[in-house]
């Protein structure tokens, strides 16, 4: 490698260590970080793969974080893969995070109506549907929101 390739190769290591300490990143966000930033798709990906094997770079670490944070903030399961989809994370990866979290999605569709002032009883149809469309748009399936609303 030349002495430019070298000082290129850096920089992007540089950027990518900066970005990593702020906060996790899927490997497809930090390449469009990257891509956005530098015009040398070899060096990226060569950066990215070195990372990776240093373990500074992990889809399953972000995945994991992801779907932790998206829990706290009182999000579905459904939302939650659709979101994830998007950053690069494989469908397999995320249905294994989230069956090794253990995450009772019933009981957090149940909070999530409480903390919205919608967990007294629902006699009228018109609050009902109203409830449901809200735990849909949040991403719980309807079982899930079935249960929630009767426990």
């Amino acid at each position: 490698m030349s002495l430019e390739t070298d000082k290129l190769k850096s920089e992007i290591r540089n950027t990518c260590l900066v970005a990593l300490t702020r906060r996790e990143f899927s490997t497809k966000e930090l390449k469009e970080k990257l891509r956005s930033r530098f015009d040398a798709d070899g060096l990226i990906d060569t950066v990215i793969n070195e990372l990776t094997a240093e373990k500074l770079l992990c889809d399953e670490r972000y995945t994991e974080s992801f779907v932790l944070a998206r829990v706290n903030r009182g999000q579905g399961r459904i939302k939650i893969k659709a979101d994830i989809h998007a950053k690069g994370i494989s469908a397999e990866l995320v249905n294994r995070v989230i069956a090794e979290l253990k995450i009772d999605w019933v009981l957090l569709a149940q909070r999530v109506l409480k903390k919205k002032g919608k967990s007294e009883d629902i006699t009228d149809k018109k609050q009902l549907g109203k409830t449901m469309r809200f735990l849909q748009y949040r991403g719980f399936d309807f079982d899930e929101i079935n249960q929630a609303l009767r426990g």
